[in-house]
């Protein structure tokens, strides 16, 4: 297990999935405002999603290494 690894992409998750949240969130207000339809909102879940998927795989190549 290589715990400075895990500890480098915790981080790096982090920044990056705060980034992600201030997206969502601007992008669930222009939806409520009307500008936005709910086609941007699915498609910014689905990248949530792989987002996700991508750190798990890189934790988990971590942690078996």
């Amino acid at each position: 297990m290589n715990t400075s690894a895990l500890a480098a992409i915790a981080v790096f998750a982090a920044a990056l999935l705060s980034v992600f949240g201030v997206l969502y969130r601007m992008a669930s207000r222009s939806h409520a405002r009307g500008e936005l339809s709910y086609d941007g909102i699915r498609i910014l879940r689905w990248a949530l999603l792989g987002q996700l998927a991508i750190f798990a795989i890189l934790a988990l190549t971590a942690f078996l290494t």
